[in-house]
């Protein structure tokens, strides 16, 4: 069974959104695949860092669309924070789950409560909009960072 962390399948996934095969993607690729793998939650910027070893070419342009990309097909999640930040980390595509994160030591925890599909329809109809999906970020302190309070 293929993953969202196979680079064959993410690297076909971006040729059907008609973004041809390139060293720079396929090096951005291949280390998002092999962070998902891992479980690691990176930037932008750490994965253009960490690309730049590889295909010292990339451009910080590359990445920022290959990210998006990548976000729209469902092979990366991206996690906002409650300071702005995002970070993102490979999924498997159609894997829904949302995100508790730590305020301070920004642990992410993958929790798979929601909010019933037809309660949300219904808020997105009382305000005139067609629901075309959601994300739900929640913000605390892991019980780790509470401890050292």
């Amino acid at each position: 069974m293929e993953t969202g962390f196979n680079e064959g399948a993410m690297l076909q996934a971006m040729e059907r959104e008609g973004l041809r095969r390139t060293r720079p993607r396929q090096a951005l690729v291949a280390q998002v695949a092999a962070w998902g793998r891992e479980g690691v939650d990176f930037t932008a910027d750490g994965l253009w860092r960490a690309v730049r070893r590889q295909a010292p070419d990339v451009g910080r342009a590359t990445v920022f669309r290959t990210i998006e990309t990548l976000t729209s097909l469902g092979l990366l999640d991206r996690i906002s924070f409650a300071d702005g930040a995002e970070r993102y980390h490979a999924s498997v595509p159609g894997a829904h789950h949302h995100h508790l994160t730590c305020d301070i030591c920004h642990r992410v925890v993958n929790i798979e409560v929601c909010v019933p599909d037809d309660k949300l329809r219904d808020v997105a109809r009382r305000a005139g909009f067609t629901l075309s999906g959601h994300q739900v970020e929640l913000f605390g302190r892991c019980a780790r960072c509470q401890a050292q309070a």
